[in-house]
């Protein structure tokens, strides 16, 4: 008989890019022992009474379930579900990185310490994202595996000639840790414009263009248009401060773009050797990077090569077989 796993989402309004495509990817290549259903919360998260429906929501809608996996963001929804039967994926704890006081409490012991406490198994998206988990809770290491992201999104390489004349760089979000207003501080008086991938208003937008830097801002993008953004672009800016995992990387690694990205877990592990690594936190040195590229074309070519060989480590396939471990395990144990 096949494990039935019900795969648990948080809800539309609260969706970003790319929680839902990674598993909506690992569903395709799930192997046959494992039958998938899919859940998602009707109740937003906001405010006390909606979240309580959406909890409750969880606890009727994966009771057939033999295994149920909360795939991140909205822990709060496994509150009522059997902790035995609960599998649960924490992407990062920037969340609680970027709080402090009393809402950092709060933060940690609702959307982390007692999610963590109900549930069988957690898995992670990186180690850096395992290790960072561990500083906050003293859970049981071996309960806290790594099963890294797929590459999800349809891309395909785009071959088009570099712009040498005047870059088009892309950057994919807009929250403080992706570190936009460093990036535009770097740029500022180069030759080249930035597209960012995110909810901008212009108020943010007006200070990014200050030093004379050449600024636009997209959201909502369906995967036919990120794709053409990534096959636009000539170059990935992606020197965030932290993250969880850094889809992005092997997004642009896919389609041929070269990557400047941070000397950091995860993305330096994610880049591996497909990517120019800087300290996020040097402008200078974002500026000499970006320079590089634009002047060196033997290291465009070599970014782009070597990418192209690492995006292959992230195949669909290897991410599905790990959570299906990690379900027949948690099955086992339930009995």
């Amino acid at each position: 008989m096949p494990i039935n796993v019900t795969l648990l989402m948080r809800p539309v309004a609260e969706r970003a890019f790319s929680i839902e495509a990674v598993f909506d990817t690992v569903a395709r290549y799930v192997p046959a022992d494992i039958a998938l259903t899919t859940v998602t919360s009707p109740h937003p998260s906001r405010g006390l009474l909606s979240r309580l429906r959406g909890v409750w929501h969880a606890r009727q809608a994966c009771r057939a379930a033999d295994v149920v996996h909360m795939t991140g963001d909205a822990h709060y929804l496994v509150y009522l579900l059997p902790g035995r039967k609960t599998v649960l994926t924490v992407h990062d704890c920037e969340f609680l990185e970027r709080s402090s006081g009393l809402k950092r409490w709060l933060l940690w012991f609702f959307w982390l310490r007692l999610p963590a406490w109900k549930a069988a198994r957690i898995t992670c998206v990186s180690e850096g994202a395992r290790v960072q988990l561990l500083r906050w809770l003293a859970v049981d290491a071996e309960r806290v595996s790594v099963v890294e992201n797929p590459l999800s999104k349809p891309l395909e390489r785009d071959e088009r000639a570099f712009n040498i004349v005047r870059p088009r760089l892309l950057m994919i979000g807009a929250g403080p840790h992706k570190n936009v207003e460093r990036v535009a501080e770097a740029l500022a008086g180069l030759p080249v414009s930035l597209e960012i991938i995110a909810r901008v208003d212009e108020a943010r937008l007006a200070r990014l263009r200050a030093g004379g830097l050449a600024v636009e801002a997209r959201h909502n993008l369906s995967d036919e248009e990120l794709a053409e953004a990534y096959a636009r672009a000539d170059i990935l800016m992606f020197p965030s401060l932290a993250e969880g995992f850094g889809l992005p990387i092997l997004e642009a690694q896919a389609v041929g773009r070269p990557v400047i990205t941070s000397n950091r877990a995860p993305m330096r592990d994610v880049a591996g050797e497909g990517a120019l690594l800087v300290d996020p936190e040097d402008a200078g040195a974002i500026r000499a990077a970006v320079e590089r590229v634009i002047a060196e074309p033997e290291l465009r070519a070599q970014l782009v090569k070597t990418g192209a060989a690492n995006v292959r480590r992230f195949a669909p396939e290897r991410a599905a077989q790990a959570y299906a471990d990690v379900w027949r395990a948690v099955a086992a144990e339930a009995g």
